[in-house]
């Protein structure tokens, strides 16, 4: 079970997008979910080219989950998230950042709405993971027992099982 849970963090091998650390000096932190697919271009931008600068100017503030939807523990957390959250069909897709009660969908609404939601929620204290069914032993398996690094697994060529069913039963389109 372990193992297979390790697989829904195939992208935690982006260095710097699931830290561990403590936060010794008592800031809040804002804790997000980014479901995204491993071939979607829209992922890559968002992952590549709008997080990064985020997580620079933020450090241990801020902290990203991401889950491959492509395997079998990602597709079930994804449409947990979709139930949780009400997300109508036609928002339906990845990728798709899930921070408190805000779900973002699209390589437009992440980078327009994230940076402000980053800041309300710091201003507020922080916030802590998305209410997601499943996602606290997702997290659990990301987390080392003991300060230390989380062990960051390499990503696979094949992305493991290519379930992408959404609860509607077509595959999650990339936006």
């Amino acid at each position: 079970m372990r193992r297979s849970v390790r697989r829904v963090l195939q992208a935690a091998w982006l260095v710097g997008w699931m830290w561990t650390a403590p936060n010794l000096a008592g800031d809040a932190v804002v804790r997000a979910v980014l479901f995204f697919s491993p071939t979607c271009p829209h992922c890559h931008t968002v992952m590549t080219e709008d997080l990064p600068p985020l997580a620079a100017r933020y450090g241990e503030q801020l902290q990203i989950l991401a889950i491959d939807v492509t395997t079998p523990e990602g597709t079930a957390l994804y449409q947990a998230a979709v139930l949780a959250f009400q997300v109508p069909g036609g928002r339906l897709g990845v990728p798709t950042l899930v921070v408190g009660n805000q779900v973002l969908v699209g390589s437009i609404e992440i980078p327009e709405y994230f940076p402000g939601l980053i800041e309300e929620h710091l201003a507020r204290g922080g916030v802590d993971w998305p209410e997601i069914p499943g996602l606290p032993a997702a997290v659990a398996a990301a987390l080392p027992s003991e300060g230390g690094a989380v062990s960051q697994p390499a990503p696979s060529a094949t992305g493991g099982s290519r379930v992408t069913t959404t609860p509607s039963g077509s595959s999650p389109p990339t936006r």
